[in-house]
């Protein structure tokens, strides 16, 4: 079992780096590499960002970010794993940290994923609703334009019935 996912420092932006750019050369993610990969992983907006570490070396991140059309909710963004450690519990325990991030800030959570990601079964595994789709805003280097599958987390929903069934 992963140990649990703690606050990202800055300290770990250059580990976060290699990870995610392991992630791009197996899956493409992101699909363009960033001129900035630092930039990428700290966007405007970021509320707070998690990793997870394998072997005492950060091994995944995931990060939240306030959303423009949604100002009750946070976006999950920026969610990889290292490609070396895959399918042993590091991206559950990442979004496990990121629940109770949300639900410490009384926020539901929302997310867009490209419609073909594997991923997508463990986001429901843990919650996460399946909201409806809509073009992703960006395109892929081949200039066509992907699909996302939009995500909501209603943590804050939860919350009150998890207290109602006490």
């Amino acid at each position: 079992m992963p140990p649990a996912p703690r606050l990202r420092t800055d300290d770990d932006l250059p580990a976060c780096v290699a990870v995610l750019r392991a992630v791009h050369d197996t899956d493409r993610y992101p699909s363009t590499w960033p001129a900035d990969p630092v930039a990428f992983l700290s966007p405007p907006g970021l509320v707070t960002a998690l990793v997870v570490t394998a072997g005492g070396r950060v091994a995944g991140h995931a990060a939240l970010l306030t959303d423009d059309h949604e100002p009750r909710a946070l976006r999950l963004t920026r969610v990889f794993v290292d490609p070396a450690v895959r399918r042993a519990g590091h991206a559950r325990a990442l979004l496990d940290g990121i629940t109770a991030e949300l639900a410490a800030r009384g926020r539901d959570g929302v997310l867009d994923v490209v419609e073909s990601v594997p991923a997508q079964r463990l986001y429901r595994s843990v919650g996460w609703l399946r909201t409806g789709t809509a073009p992703a805003g960006w395109r892929f280097p081949d200039g066509r334009e992907p699909v996302a599958a939009l995500y909501r987390l209603p943590v804050t929903q939860r919350r009150k019935g998890d207290n109602a069934a006490r």
